[in-house]
């Protein structure tokens, strides 16, 4: 999430979720909030096209003179952009999302399909008009999966303060049009209507902002012109981190698309509901890390070492911090909020959201850490993740039975823990050539510190 959609979530977030918990009945609200699960996992089936390629157009356009190891320190770049490497990697870019936008599409359907008949099943609305509404909105997904394909070139370029600034505006209509949905009293296919047209909308949007910027060179591009080379090249970047983020996030956002299999209309309403709120907090605090990575890498790419360990600190520590506010107002106000405006669902038990809370902060830290060494255009994590996923669904499946969805954050937490939680951050120290404790002050200890304070104040108000 860039700072540009920081405005519309926080609308989405402080009107719109209300309006969704106050009109909309139980069954609904699990209905909705399967579609926003689905959104999220749609993200996930990227397979790590969208950083790859948006790390690879950085380094052509801060002067990599050819397909190298941009990690090896030695001079491999120029002042000025390679445009010959540049149109290499467009016309490879537009190639593969070309084809892989359908198969995307194919694949939600025969992953989620299942599970949103479950839900649609206990729905005392009418069936039929669920089902348009989901096949319409998984349709938006096949949009907004193309979109990645212009803002790849866009964030690549470092362009972010152009896009915030059209997130700003078309997104916060957006969430505005959302509200007088439910205001007005629209179903959930009027809300499935407006996330395909919107998709439409960003698409386009992207599709134009990528046209005039750098002197309109790209609209000069060939679209669709694959690269084996440029393939071969992003290729194995592109695999391990498909494999990362579908052991990782895919294995979170799949949980509540598990459950909505096992549970009741209503408890799955609470965890979906807390989920998204947590997932949400998880997305506000990339902003000020993810906004930079462009900067990573070029900084990467001239082997720029101090000043590539002062910005992802100080990026580190903000975007943990908002993590941090965002945890307090959960932990302190969500269930006091939800019973104010009469929510017609729940949080889950306050200890669970404690404990989800401590080990999306980890996942988030280890997380950025990540980033920060794969601006070398090497992702050895995958290894790790499949361990991880494994323990991950070991945990759950023999948990669940017995503890319900606390099963969940003890499984997320003890298969992190394993191994992600610290190699990922050993990785990254490394190729910063600093030492842990050196960095760790000045970019986690504090927002650290905070949460842990937090979560005693709550424990020792619910028990003392």
């Amino acid at each position: 999430m860039t700072w540009g959609n920081l405005i519309s979530a926080s609308v989405r977030l402080v009107v719109f979720t209300p309006l969704i918990l106050v009109r909309y009945s139980a069954n609904d609200i699990a209905f909705w909030y399967m579609l926003m699960t689905i959104n999220s996992f749609a993200t996930v089936l990227d397979f790590g096209f969208y950083p790859t390629f948006s790390r690879l157009v950085s380094y052509a356009f801060n002067g990599l003179t050819s397909i190298s190891d941009v990690s090896v320190n030695k001079p491999n770049h120029t002042s000025s952009t390679n445009w010959h490497l540049m149109s290499r990697i467009y016309g490879t870019t537009g190639a593969i999302y070309s084809i892989l936008g359908v198969f995307i599409f194919i694949i939600l359907i025969i992953f989620t399909y299942d599970p949103i008949n479950h839900v649609i099943s206990q729905s005392r609305t009418g069936t039929k008009m669920l089902w348009i509404a989901y096949f319409v909105f998984v349709s938006g997904e096949f949009f907004n999966f193309f979109t990645k394909k212009y803002d790849a070139i866009l964030i690549g370029t470092n362009h972010v303060a152009l896009i915030n600034r059209w997130n700003i505006i078309i997104n916060t209509f957006n969430a505005l049009i959302s509200i007088l949905i439910v205001y007005l009293g629209g179903d959930v296919l009027a809300l499935s209507t407006n996330h395909l047209l919107f998709s439409i909308i960003l698409c386009l949007r992207s599709k134009y902002l990528e046209a005039i910027i750098c002197e309109r060179k790209f609209s000069k591009m060939t679209f669709f012109d694959f690269d084996k080379e440029i393939f071969i090249w992003g290729w194995t970047p592109i695999w391990k981190s498909a494999i990362l983020i579908l052991c990782s996030t895919g294995i979170t956002q799949a949980s509540g698309i598990i459950y909505a299999k096992i549970g009741n209309t209503s408890e799955l309403a609470a965890y979906l509901l807390t989920l998204k709120l947590v997932s949400t907090l998880a997305q506000f605090s990339q902003a000020p890390f993810y906004s930079k990575l462009p900067i990573f890498s070029g900084l990467r790419v001239k082997h720029q070492l101090e000043s590539l360990i002062k910005l992802s600190a100080n990026s580190i520590r903000l975007s943990l911090l908002v993590f941090v506010l965002g945890a307090f107002l959960l932990l302190f106000f969500g269930d006091y909020c939800l019973y104010i405006i009469g929510s017609n669902a729940q949080l889950i038990k306050t200890e669970i959201i404690m404990l989800m809370l401590f080990v999306w902060f980890l996942e988030r830290h280890h997380a950025m850490h990540a980033q920060i060494y794969v601006t070398t255009n090497d992702v050895p994590f995958y290894k790790s993740a499949i361990i991880t996923a494994i323990f991950y669904i070991v945990i759950a499946y023999y948990l669940l039975p017995h503890l319900g969805v606390l099963a969940f954050p003890i499984a997320h937490g003890l298969s992190n823990l394993l191994i992600n939680n610290w190699w990922n951050v050993k990785l990254s120290i490394s190729s910063l050539e600093t030492s842990f404790i050196t960095f760790f002050k000045k970019s986690a200890l504090l927002p650290f510190s905070i949460l842990i304070f937090l979560i005693l104040i709550k424990t020792l108000l619910k028990y003392v």
